[in-house]
């Protein structure tokens, strides 16, 4: 069986010379660039649309130096010095998403948070940076050729942690987290054979996933197809979503000026939901400038994968940056009515420490594939 490999290139090119002390520090001075602007723009917009809370953008600020910190140091690791970890990372991933199940944070509805006394956090946002990294681990290991029973286990080893992920109950998540697997299953040159057979048994399993879906996740995609089957729920909150973008125009109704955002008709509009605060306030203008600093994240991420000189750190770089990229499509087609309500938030500019902290661990983990030039 002929394996397909994307990312398969010849890696004899020269290393040109001329780098900076600074830019040997940051790896990628564009790159650390761009993030700053994306997670300060994030802080400006969560200060609007969190009802001009201080105290949510302080404690949003220190997630993001630590964030910063933690990617810093792992940005100056070799990949060959944590390569063996991440793969063995997976098992620590499983553990983490049965224990929230059966020791669940006290004040919430469902089993999704971990409480650490000091910090709480979701372990489906660490899955989605573990599992990758780790099965893209697995299919680079050493010494080894990817095997027909590879394209088996990987599959399954990424459907468990949805299972598990799905029981929370959060079956947004569950799929995504399922995607962020197979996405570097994908790279690594799954056949074109096996992923017929793979969409033949998800077309089979479709009327059971659907009979174990809660009442509350049916009525979610129900409301896709029509949101006047539940109007003042799911149905409510894209309709309000819908009139803050529309009503922005092209230059927006000014910072902090926003109707929908200030009189908190946008729900969850501080996480989710902050792309429609964005639109209102901003207009047109300010949502094609933040995709356009993410447009440029993304071509940095592969710039860094498409010239990494191993087979581990193209497919851990291309990975992650699909994973970001999905990530900025859902959450963007989600508040625009595209698709589902699903718990997604914005990439760097939601609030949430978790998500935070694991988005800029990926590009540590990306900017350590970087070398330095000589």
């Amino acid at each position: 069986m002929s394996n397909r490999n994307p990312l398969d290139y010849s890696l004899n090119r020269p290393i040109s010379s001329g780098s900076s002390p600074i830019g040997y520090i940051l790896k990628d001075i564009p790159l650390y660039l761009g993030l700053v602007c994306v997670l300060s723009f994030g802080l400006i917009m969560l200060y609007s649309s969190s009802g001009q809370s201080s105290s949510m953008v302080i404690r949003q600020t220190g997630y993001v130096f630590f964030g910063l910190a933690l990617m810093s140091f792992v940005s100056h690791l070799k990949p060959d010095s944590y390569k063996n970890i991440l793969m063995h990372s997976y098992w620590l991933g499983i553990l983490l998403l049965i224990y929230v199940l059966f020791n669940p944070a006290e004040g919430y509805s469902t089993s999704r948070w971990i409480n650490l006394g000091f910090f709480q956090f979701q372990p489906s946002e660490v899955i989605r940076l573990i599992l990758p990294l780790s099965l893209a681990a697995y299919l680079c290991r050493k010494d080894s050729t990817v095997k027909v029973r590879d394209w088996f286990l990987t599959p399954l080893a990424a459907l468990l942690c949805s299972y598990l992920v799905f029981r929370q109950p959060d079956l947004g998540t569950s799929i995504i987290v399922l995607t962020s697997g197979l996405i570097p299953i994908y790279l690594a040159g799954l056949p074109l054979k096996i992923i017929t057979a793979y969409f033949g048994l998800l077309a089979i399993s479709l009327p059971f996933v659907w009979a174990s879906l809660l009442d509350y996740q049916k009525q979610r995609v129900m409301t896709y197809f029509d949101s006047n089957v539940d109007p003042l729920a799911d149905g409510w909150n894209i309709a309000q979503s819908k009139t803050a973008i529309g009503s922005g125009g092209i230059f927006g109704k000014g910072y902090l000026e926003g109707t929908q955002s200030q009189l908190n008709f946008i729900p969850e509009s501080h996480s989710d939901f902050i792309f429609s605060v964005i639109g209102e306030e901003l207009g047109l203008i300010g949502i094609l400038v933040l995709l356009s600093l993410y447009g440029f994240i993304i071509w940095r991420i592969f710039k860094i994968g498409f010239s990494a000189q191993s087979s581990f750190e193209r497919l851990a770089c291309c990975s992650l940056g699909f994973i970001f990229l999905l990530f900025i499509l859902i959450n963007v087609s989600m508040v625009i009515g595209i698709i589902p309500v699903v718990g997604v938030p914005l990439p760097l500019i939601s609030q949430g420490g978790t998500s935070i902290v694991v988005h800029l661990l990926a590009f540590g983990v990306i900017l350590s594939a970087k070398r330095p030039r000589l």
